[in-house]
Formats: C-alpha cells, sequence, structure tokens
C-alpha cells in the first residue's frame, strides 16, 4: 500500500493553536508562528481576519513569515461564492487573491456555511464563475465539503467539479468532514477522483460516535481529536489519496480546546507528531 512519507511538508492552520480561533491576540498570533517554526512545519495558513483582530496587517504577516521561514500556500476560504449578489461575490474573491498573491498562496479554498444549495445549475455557473476569477490571479479552487451545510459530501462537491470542468478546481479532503459526512466514508467514489483533483488534505480525527452532549458544529470547532486518536481509517483514506497518484498540501488541522489550552508551544509538535504517525 502507497502511504503518504513522513518527508512531505505540512502546513500548520494556525487558528487551531487557539482555544478561541476567531479572535487571536497579537501574542497568541506571534507566539503560534513561533510554536510552528520551531516544531518543523514549513507553512502555516491562517484566516485573513484574524490579522484584524491581533491588530497587524498582510505586510506584518509576509515579513514575519519569512523571518521564521514559513510559507502560506492556502487561503482560506471564500464564503461568498454562492451570493446571488455577484458584485459582493466578486469583491470577495478580489479580496482574497490580494491576500493570496501577498503570501504567496497557491490554493484558494471554497466552502459554504448555508444549510442548503440554490438550485445545482445556480450553483456550477457561480462555481465556474469563482474559478476563473481565481485563475486571473493565479490561484486554484479546492471544494471543501462541510457535513452540516449544502455541500456536505464528497459526491456534491465532486458533482460541482464535474459539472464546471474547470481545469484549476479541485477538492480539499478534511478527514474529520470526510468520516462525519452524511452516509459516511465513501472510499469508492474517492478512488475514482483523478489524482490532480486532490490538492489539500486537513488531518484530523473524530470520535466514533457524535457525543450526546454535544452537536457537529459544536464538535468541529472544539473537540476533534489528533490524528490516529479516533475512528478515522487513515490507512484506507490516506492510501486512496497516494495511490492515485496525488501530491497534496497536508495540512493539519486539530481544533480541540483542550489540546489549545496547553499552549502552542506544547500543541504545534503533538500535531505534529500525530500527523507523522498517520502518514507513514
Amino acid at each position: 500500500m502507497n502511504t503518504a512519507s513522513s518527508s512531505e511538508e505540512l502546513v500548520m492552520s494556525l487558528g487551531t493553536l487557539s482555544v478561541n480561533p476567531f479572535e487571536l491576540s497579537f501574542d497568541e498570533l506571534d507566539s503560534s508562528l513561533e510554536a510552528t517554526s520551531a516544531a518543523g512545519y514549513t507553512g502555516i495558513s491562517v484566516w485573513p481576519f484574524v490579522l484584524g483582530t491581533a491588530g497587524v496587517d498582510t505586510a506584518w504577516l509576509v515579513d514575519r513569515l519569512q523571518e521564521l521561514g514559513l510559507s502560506h500556500p492556502v487561503a482560506e476560504a471564500a464564503f461568498g461564492w454562492l451570493n446571488p449578489d455577484r458584485d459582493a461575490a466578486a469583491g470577495e474573491v478580489a479580496y482574497l487573491g490580494e491576500y493570496a498573491s501577498a503570501m504567496g498562496s497557491r490554493e484558494l479554498v471554497a466552502v459554504t456555511m448555508e444549510p442548503s444549495l440554490p438550485p445545482m445549475d445556480d450553483v456550477v455557473a457561480r462555481f465556474r464563475t469563482l474559478c476563473q476569477s481565481a485563475a486571473d490571479a493565479g490561484l486554484q479552487v479546492s471544494v471543501e465539503f462541510l457535513p452540516w451545510t449544502g455541500i456536505p459530501d464528497l459526491a456534491t462537491a465532486w458533482e460541482i467539479l464535474q459539472r464546471a470542468d474547470c481545469d484549476n478546481s479541485g477538492i480539499m479532503v478534511d478527514t474529520w468532514h470526510w468520516y462525519r459526512q452524511p452516509g459516511g466514508p465513501n472510499p469508492d467514489l474517492l478512488r475514482q477522483i483523478p489524482a490532480e483533483k486532490l490538492r489539500v488534505v486537513q488531518l484530523c480525527d473524530a470520535a466514533a460516535e457524535l457525543p450526546d452532549d454535544m452537536d457537529i458544529a459544536t464538535e468541529t470547532m472544539s473537540a476533534r481529536l489528533l490524528p490516529g486518536d479516533g475512528a478515522v481509517d487513515f490507512a484506507e483514506v490516506l492510501g486512496i489519496i497516494t495511490g492515485s497518484g496525488a501530491t497534496p498540501i497536508w495540512f493539519p488541522e486539530v481544533f480541540s480546546a483542550s489540546l489549545a489550552a496547553a499552549g502552542p508551544q506544547t500543541m504545534a509538535p503533538q500535531v505534529l507528531a500525530a500527523s507523522r504517525s498517520v502518514m507513514v
């Protein structure tokens, strides 16, 4: 079986090192960057809006990443591409394109937080517009499926990609989403997706069952498990991805309030070691 090599570069989802990933202070942001570099990651991704809460701008982050030897290959995320207000959708993409260009990012993630989709013809048309705008900015676009949204599973994401037929489109596979998607993991479909469409893999784990006292949105943002500590079959899912010939960006994203409480200097190497363990 071919699986991911432990020599692969790993990109830290920086917000996961904070108990509240939506509001990082300057000290939290900078200490997380330092911990990521010290642990041995090669890059990070950070939501652009948290720079404001930390009191810094894009230029500061560019300089800091250069000092620490870190890249920023993935820009997260386009949320408004399904907005019927085309000017608003275009404005978001223009902003993200400028951010990605400053950061040297090559991949733009596209998601929706809406619980349902417009008619699929409209979805496909708007996704095609997103991909065309991203291509003008030199970006590829990976759709991320989220189990509680209108794009809840791999099948829906793949349908959008197939119908839009854009050269710069792809899929992000988040292994927590993979396990929690309606109907559970879908290895047969994953095997059908061409390697060049599997460009980003987020590594995290999930309990076998959703806790009785927790809804799915709470679990995903605060109670994920380290890779290898839960029920995800990493040998299967990573074996399919790497066996296809895909060479994705490997991107740990372990939202865990309990792990983050220990601080980034403790959590960052924990996540790296756990990620390496399932990639071998």
